[in-house]
């Protein structure tokens, strides 16, 4: 009896240790399983941080290339017109400046413009003529003798101190002004010259 007994225990432990085992066995596999899924996804959670850590560095670095495009044309641009306008005020504004300061110029271009607006027409008498304060003297004979029909059938000519060169002529009747200064003229030459000096430049 004391045998069987021995024998029943020793196969319970058997099969207990047995069944153990195998319950080891399956959880060990499962947790390999579980580990390997864990480190895959890992893996897999990494590739993906690193592939759009890779995709934010091209963005930045696209963006910028892209600004820096923007401000070389910028800057180039800037500096084009930089050298355009050194360039016309060291030919054109002396040459304008020496121009406007000939007294023979002036009024050869007040004939021509006051040809535009004859004080014999109806509307002559309602003109005036502008003129800086320093052209008083100058002028004298030149508005008595080539304006001085003009100035006989209703021309007004007026001196102003603060007017720098060149003329103006209003139109009081019909409340307009056109401007013959120094810069008027530098305006309407540099327009004509930027697209030429534009060409021969660059």
């Amino acid at each position: 009896m004391e045998n069987k007994l021995q024998a029943l225990t020793d196969k319970l432990y058997q099969d207990g240790l047995s069944k153990g085992k195998e319950e080891g066995e399956r959880l060990l596999q499962e947790a390999k399983a579980q580990a390997a899924r864990l480190l895959d996804q890992a893996r897999e959670e990494a590739g993906g941080i690193v592939e759009k850590a890779r995709k934010e560095a091209e963005d930045i670095r696209n963006n910028t290339l892209t600004e820096i495009k923007i401000t070389s044309r910028q800057m180039i641009s800037a500096l084009k017109e930089e050298v355009e306008n050194t360039l016309m005020k060291r030919s054109i504004a002396p040459a304008l400046h020496s121009a406007m300061e000939q007294v023979e110029f002036v009024q050869m271009v007040i004939l021509k413009a006051m040809e535009c607006f004859r004080p014999d027409q109806p509307e002559g008498a309602a003109l005036a003529l502008l003129l800086p304060e320093e052209y008083r003297q100058r002028y004298d004979k030149f508005l008595e003798g080539q304006l001085g029909a003009d100035l006989a059938s209703g021309l007004e000519v007026r001196f102003e101190k603060g007017m720098k060169g060149g003329f103006k002529i209003l139109n009081k009747a019909e409340g307009y002004q056109l401007s013959f200064t120094e810069e008027d003229f530098l305006a309407l030459f540099e327009e004509y010259a930027r697209p030429r000096i534009k060409q021969l430049l660059f």
